[in-house]
């Protein structure tokens, strides 16, 4: 298995997209997808990577860091760079949880995110009011 590969899976499943979706939104073949996954491509190019990355909805750079083409010297995880106040383990575990979720829900209406936020803002309000007690 290849970090790339792995990567590119975990990310490919927490959007709920078979190996065949994949490759038609990236543009490439279902097998070279397959093979990237599975490691057997050690060094896909830097076009087939970057339209994976868009593909997946994934910064670029991420996945070029990755596979070794572009270094990332602050070597920061993802979800630290783009929420550095989440401090815990389990604040960052959580905020990936949910954007994971918004990401496998792109179809929702501009309300329902709203409403998500509301009832989000209501169960934070509420979990502080019960852990000052």
């Amino acid at each position: 298995m290849s970090k790339v590969g792995d990567f590119i899976r975990e990310r490919r499943l927490a959007k709920g997209l078979s190996k065949r979706q994949l490759a038609e939104k990236a543009g490439i073949s279902h097998s070279e997808v397959h093979r990237i996954e599975n490691g057997e491509r050690q060094n896909p190019s830097v076009p087939m990577l970057i339209a994976l990355a868009n593909a997946l909805g994934i910064p670029q750079d991420d996945i070029l860091v990755l596979a070794g083409y572009k270094t990332d010297d602050d070597n920061i995880p993802m979800i630290e760079r783009v929420f550095p106040d989440l401090k815990t383990p389990k604040q960052q575990e959580t905020a990936q949880k949910i954007v994971d979720g918004l990401s496998r829900n792109s179809q929702l209406k501009d309300a329902q995110y709203d409403e998500l936020v509301r009832q989000v803002e209501m169960y934070l309000d509420y979990a502080k009011k019960n852990s000052d007690s």
